[in-house]
């Protein structure tokens, strides 16, 4: 499970995604290990990967095609990722087939940035995802906040504080102690927890908390 938190408000985007990952053994017993899943796309824009830990390489492949060809808005990016993305996956599920355990047959991304086009809409947020190996990705438009997955507490008191228009350390600070509450409760989510920040200065992360 990746615990994530993205929103946007008149300041820009947020970003916060813990770094448990888990793998099964070959008696089916759950291993958990640390790997980073918020990682820049380009210097406006971010990615958080979660689900099937083939989600990772996938996102290395993607930021390496996007920084080749130069891509820097959001639109471009995300015209861009969901054909990689359903094309690589394609590819992976055709070698190696489905996973065994239902629960890692689950993959997402959740892509965030600046664009560079639509001066309404300069903060823009999508979920990117599959569903039980379904392909081509499911592409959803974020608006304005995503807590994946979903807590209805967290994402009233997100959704007002950014509607408030609350300065982005304020509402990273928000997400910092959310994430700290659930890794205490769920083996499945914990530290350390990565944050950034996107706005028109572009991405920038900040220094990860380690538990």
């Amino acid at each position: 499970m990746t615990q994530t938190l993205v929103g946007f408000n008149q300041h820009g985007i947020i970003m916060a995604s813990d770094s448990r990952a888990t793998r099964f053994t070959p008696a089916g017993d759950k291993e958990y290990f640390s790997v980073e899943k918020l990682l820049p796309l380009g210097r406006y824009s971010g990615i958080v990967s979660g689900g099937s830990g083939v989600s990772i390489p996938l996102t290395h492949l993607l930021r390496q095609e996007v920084q080749r060809r130069g891509l820097l808005g959001v639109e471009d990016i995300l015209d861009f990722a969901v054909p990689f993305l359903s094309e690589q996956y394609g590819a992976y599920l055709e070698a190696h087939g489905p996973e065994e355990h239902e629960e890692l047959r689950r993959l997402n991304f959740i892509l965030a940035g600046y664009s560079l086009e639509d001066l309404d809409s300069q903060y823009q947020i999508y979920l990117v995802e599959s569903e039980n190996n379904a392909l081509p990705f499911k592409v959803t438009p974020v608006q304005p906040l995503l807590v994946m997955p979903r807590n209805l507490a967290m994402e009233m008191r997100l959704f007002k504080a950014l509607t408030a228009g609350t300065a982005l350390p304020e509402l990273l600070e928000m997400c910092r102690a959310f994430l700290e509450k659930m890794a205490a409760v769920q083996a499945e989510i914990g530290p350390p927890f990565y944050f950034a920040t996107i706005t028109r200065a572009g991405f920038q992360r900040l220094p990860a908390i380690p538990g």
